[in-house]
């Protein structure tokens, strides 16, 4: 089967997929644990839930980057690649554990992720600034 660098499309409807995914399944369940807050003036943001505010939003990043980095290092693909025909390649060899997790570190925050991704842009083989410091690409299935 041959290979080409990702789409930028199919890169980000394939990351919309999982993102989808990961908010019907994650993200809208242990949100409800904290409810709807109500604000009707802006002194009531003091008097919000912090505490659970923050575990929930650290629960979900977490689950969120386990979902990413399994699926990459055990199948070299999340369930929006699979639909998309892209996965994850080490540019030597086997992908590893350790280029996964780095390869998906910034997947735990948006802004370092939106930052992070202007390297496909400005990059011959597409890769995330991320992806050229682990040496690994995202390919398309031809």
């Amino acid at each position: 089967m041959a290979y080409s660098f990702a789409s930028n499309w199919k890169r980000f409807a394939s990351f919309l997929v999982d993102s989808l995914i990961l908010s019907t399944i994650i993200t809208k369940p242990l949100s409800n644990l904290i409810g709807e807050p109500s604000i009707e003036n802006i002194t009531d943001i003091f008097f919000l839930d912090w505490e659970n505010i923050v575990l929930v939003t650290s629960l979900v990043s977490i689950i969120n980057f386990i979902y990413w980095v399994s699926l990459e290092y055990k199948i070299q693909q999340t369930l929006g690649g699979l639909i998309f025909g892209i996965s994850a390649r080490s540019e030597k060899g086997k992908l590893t554990l350790a280029q996964t997790i780095l390869r998906n570190i910034t997947k735990l925050s948006t802004a370092l992720l939106i930052l992070d991704a202007i390297g496909i842009f400005t990059s011959k083989n597409k890769q995330r600034f991320t992806e050229k410091l682990t040496k690994t690409i995202t390919l398309q299935d031809e």
